[in-house]
């Protein structure tokens, strides 16, 4: 970031972010042998980088091949369902275009004395290009501050400026230590604000703190699923499993003196608004001892998350079961599996790991499933990442920033293609949303079908009613081998049952059918309950309880917030999952949500801070405007037009109000830079 962007009033702690890339000296023989199978328009890239000459596009941009990246595969798809896909107009490789690149990055980065290289950043035509090899398709322009930022090359950049600290009165409260709450209380140290978070575990990590089912795993690539700031060369896997992930955030929490600032066993059961003072008080209670505290802030970024809370099925006698009972959210590691006749309710994320790694001990295993989900091939073998990837993400610059460019770009590409709602496709094609969509159900599909190709009846079974993406796909943990969803029901210990459970009994369950499923220990994976702070007495200006206007059968008729984040009648209440900011419409999941969602929420904390104020609010005009295109926007979206997947997105009306109505680019540039006329100020004695 050029010094005249960088105000002020931030800078504390970004010299310990991950953007800068210094010269390491390697031995040639060690450099030769770790790029003998670097892709050649990878090799470009970096060669531009080591040498800061951008003349080398020119020289072989045309020399190098197409890299296949993620965006241009989707891309070749949709013209292919257009037909107008030419893979002809691909020049093939040159092999002394390869074999070029790769001396000249040796003589690089061998050499003794070399200074921090460039990134190129500041050279938007360059990058753009760039970017272009990187992904292996058409770039588009509008994505490029988003994609610097979110692949690590640069810092988020800084907009409202001035007041470098203070004033005395100025203080926040983060509720919640998990990804968001990290995020949050990093970039609040780095503007100088003073904060203080609370988390209810014991632990900090959020959900990864939580979750220590058998086979827990991030299921979604850790070179987009990590914070931006902190693109780490260091994972073990592809898809790690949840200590490493939990060690990933711990150590952040360390390299910042995030700890220090944390108060665990610290769970904020009631913020209340004082009108005569401007200050939010909060009700904090021990979740250990019972005992309470009060504590006062002026301002609140709640990043507790809004999937919390265990959510069990309500069926007849679940307190009657006379063997073990755990909720795959609340798992103790005195659960011993091995032998047991173990049932496993619920196929989610958390279901498809479990069963996964269960198949693998129990004596009999049975799967209750209420509706199948689309499970995408594993493709990345055991999933270990290997020492020389490890090296090339450690040693050649920008090979991890790219690496993670092209998965985030390809994700936001497919996930928009896919989630739109033609209603021309549908009537010829209704079990998918547009031409796109279907692409991506036949490669599950065919998944299915050849996997259980001598079991068409389990083949049923598996194959979901609704289009890809109408709830959250899940991947199979391994290929079909030990450790392997789809493995795991092709043997012969393992029955899948998709009749509903109409009640437990001490033996096990009762189905609708009337079979008793006999059990030692019973799993339940039925997902978390979506909280949407119920849990939490939010009391706003004149004693407004939140959870009302967020009720189903209010007037906003569920949960509403403009860009996500404020609602009018809640000064200087700021929140970080707040409605329709679910990624659903790609962004590289949670961080990229928590990471846009906190730069906003502290831009406006920002503007508070030089305002003269002691009070921000959103205007009830420009909330209903904003509310007015979210519905307008979702409308065209497939979330609001199908209804056979059953899924947290939408409430009991039938509203989208859990996923993101925007591009993901276009969402991003919304939350840049807060505008002064969407918000009122205040001081204690205003009339309001």
């Amino acid at each position: 970031m050029t010094e005249d962007v960088m105000t002020e009033n931030a800078g504390r702690v970004r010299n310990l972010f991950r953007h800068r890339v210094d010269h390491v000296p390697l031995p040639a023989d060690e450099v030769r042998a770790h790029l003998a199978d670097v892709a050649a328009p990878m090799l470009l890239l970096c060669a531009v980088h080591v040498t800061g000459d951008s003349a080398l596009l020119d020289k072989y941009a045309h020399r190098v091949g197409r890299f296949e990246g993620p965006a241009q595969m989707l891309a070749v798809a949709d013209e292919a369902s257009e037909g107008t896909a030419d893979s002809s107009k691909e020049a093939a490789p040159d092999p002394s275009a390869r074999a070029e690149l790769v001396e000249l990055l040796i003589d690089e980065l061998s050499a003794p004395e070399r200074g921090p290289y460039a990134a190129f950043t500041d050279d938007s035509e360059t990058f753009q290009w760039m970017s272009q090899i990187a992904t292996g398709a058409a770039f588009n322009e509008a994505h490029l501050g988003l994609n610097q930022e979110q692949a690590g090359f640069v810092a988020e950049q800084l907009y409202v400026s001035g007041a470098a600290d203070g004033p005395e009165w100025l203080s926040l409260v983060i509720v919640g230590a998990g990804m968001g709450g990290l995020d949050a209380a990093v970039k609040a140290a780095d503007r100088g604000i003073s904060f203080e978070v609370f988390e209810k575990e014991g632990g900090i990590g959020g959900l990864w703190w939580t979750q220590r089912y058998p086979g827990v795993a991030v299921d979604t690539p850790t070179t987009n699923y990590s914070l931006s700031w902190e693109v780490t060369p260091e994972w073990s896997r592809y898809y790690p499993n949840g200590s490493e992930y939990r060690s990933y955030l711990d150590g952040i929490a360390d390299k910042y003196g995030i700890r220090e600032k944390v108060s665990l066993n610290s769970e904020v059961i009631r913020m209340e608004w004082l009108e005569d003072e401007h200050v939010w008080e909060l009700t904090v209670r021990s979740t250990i001892d019972g005992s309470i505290r009060k504590v006062r802030a002026a301002t609140v970024l709640t990043a507790a998350g809004n999937l919390c809370r265990p959510s069990y099925p309500k069926v007849e006698g679940i307190d009657t079961f006379g063997g073990e009972s755990i909720h795959s959210a609340r798992w103790r590691d005195d659960v011993d599996l091995t032998g047991k006749r173990v049932g496993v309710v619920g196929v989610g994320a958390a279901g498809v790991q479990i069963v996964s790694e269960v198949a693998q001990v129990a004596d009999q295993l049975t799967v209750f499933q209420r509706q199948a989900h689309w499970v995408l091939p594993n493709n990345v073998g055991d999933g270990s990442v290997s020492d020389h990837e490890r090296w090339l993400r450690r040693y050649l610059p920008y090979y991890k920033n790219w690496q993670r460019l092209a998965g985030f770009a390809g994700l936001n590409f497919a996930s928009w293609l896919m989630n739109q709602w033609d209603e021309a496709w549908v009537a010829e094609h209704p079990e998918s949303a547009n031409a796109v969509n279907a692409a991506m159900r036949e490669q599950c599909l065919a998944y299915i079908n050849e996997t259980f190709a001598d079991r068409p009846d389990l083949a049923a079974k598996l194959t979901p009613d609704f289009p890809f993406g109408a709830k959250r796909p899940v991947r199979d943990p391994r290929d079909f081998e030990p450790g392997g969803y789809y493995w795991a029901y092709a043997q012969p210990h393992v029955n899948l049952v998709t009749s509903s459970i109409s009640k437990v009994v001490p033996e096990g369950l009762v189905t609708v059918d009337g079979d008793i499923v006999e059990l030692d220990v019973i799993i339940w994976c039925t997902g978390m309950t979506l909280d949407n702070l119920v849990t939490v007495d939010v009391l706003g200006r004149g004693g407004r309880q939140l959870r009302d206007d967020w009720a189903d059968d209010s007037p906003w008729e569920g949960p509403r917030a403009y860009l996500g984040g404020t609602v009018p009648g809640f000064p200087n209440l700021f929140i970080t999952d707040g409605p329709n900011t679910g990624v659903a419409l790609g962004g590289g999941s949670h961080n990229y949500i928590a990471e846009t969602m906190n730069h906003y929420i502290l831009e406006c904390i920002q503007m508070l801070r030089t305002s003269g104020a002691r009070s921000i609010e959103v205007t009830l005009d420009a909330f209903n405007a904003y509310q007015e295109e979210i519905d307008r926007r979702q409308a065209k979206l497939m979330w609001a037009n199908e209804s056979k997947a059953h899924t947290y997105y939408r409430n009991k009306s039938g509203r989208a109000f859990f996923t993101q109505a925007f591009e993901v680019s276009e969402f991003w540039g919304l939350n840049r830079q807060p505008i002064a006329e969407a918000f009122q100020f205040a001081s204690p004695g205003d009339q309001q």
